[in-house]
């Protein structure tokens, strides 16, 4: 039986003029239909189509139309209207995404955007909540370490900065610092692990300008965050020398990240003291040398004891 609430491969078993019956239970061998609009061109008896298997009024129900989320993703969707127990939401299929009155933070009215993770009810149907934080880990998995590219999902303004979800499995921080204009609860962007603090919370700042990926290039949750660190280490490669505080180390990198979002330049050099360090890069004075040093070494900053600032004014 394929998971409800997922898109799956499901393999055609019958077509007539109307359309095709695809099955979603090899031991059962139970199958559901879909209509001809939605069958692949050139598709048969023995293809595979992927397909959204879903509970419509209790019935097993398939759509090969591409849902905006599915079980255990975030997405902000918009609202159509609400009914006597919840909002219903435009998830991009004929069936709306249910979110209960229980499920919501607050009023909505049609129209409304809201940040929402789909799950499964106790009866496998699919429905949204706003209360996600609960489905993801606040401390960073082992497998993640600095440097590491996530896939943010903005959601929620603290006086900190903006909580994001990192590729659909742990909660993280962007400091106010290194928030990018035009951020908004839902609005997927790439970024980089730039600290894994003692207590296993993590700190992220958005990646280069220009690298961020097109969302229908990557799949949610789905190799989001592997980085060049982290192919590197599961390959065995040794990595470059110096690669810690280099011009290429994480630390670099964050540096760079916070300079481009100050415009390529910023006001707190090696002169500044070791909180105003810490609260512009968030880390340690002494890290920020080496890293800094890395990058006037390459050619990348101009550094003084009041500024640094890009190379030339840019990349």
């Amino acid at each position: 039986m394929v998971p409800f609430g997922r898109v799956s491969p499901l393999q055609i078993v019958s077509v007539d003029e109307k359309g095709c019956f695809l099955r979603y239970d090899d031991e059962t061998g139970a199958s559901a239909f879909i209509p001809r609009s939605q069958m692949p061109e050139g598709a048969g008896v023995g293809s595979f189509v992927s397909a959204l298997v879903y509970l419509d009024d209790g019935r097993v129900t398939l759509t090969a139309k591409r849902p905006r989320v599915e079980a255990g993703g975030l997405a902000a969707l918009e609202v159509k209207g609400s009914g006597r127990f919840g909002y219903f939401l435009d998830n991009g299929i004929p069936k709306e995404l249910f979110l209960p009155f229980s499920d919501s933070v607050s009023e909505h009215e049609a129209g409304d955007v809201v940040l929402v993770y789909c799950r499964l009810d106790h009866e496998n149907r699919m429905c949204a909540t706003e209360y996600f934080e609960k489905f993801f880990r606040s401390k960073a998995p082992s497998s993640v370490h600095e440097g590491d590219r996530v896939r943010l999902f903005p959601y929620a303004r603290t006086r900190l900065g903006v909580k994001c979800v990192a590729d659909l499995k742990f909660t993280a921080l962007m400091h106010s610092g290194s928030v990018p204009s035009g951020i908004r609860p839902g609005k997927k962007l790439w970024g980089i692990i730039s600290r894994i603090r003692s207590d296993g919370l993590a700190d992220v700042i958005p990646a280069a300008a220009g690298s961020n990926h097109d969302d229908a290039a990557q799949p949610q949750g789905a190799g989001a965050g592997e980085s060049a660190a982290s192919s590197e280490r599961k390959s065995g490669a040794a990595p470059q020398e110096g690669s810690r505080y280099g011009a290429g180390s994480p630390d670099a990198a964050a540096v760079m990240e916070v300079l481009r979002a100050h415009g390529g330049s910023i006001g707190v050099g090696d002169g500044a003291s070791p909180a105003e360090i810490e609260k512009t890069y968030h880390m340690s004075k002494g890290r920020f040398k080496k890293a800094a040093g890395g990058l006037l070494k390459a050619g990348l900053i101009e550094l003084s004891k009041t500024s640094v600032s890009i190379a030339g004014g840019g990349e």
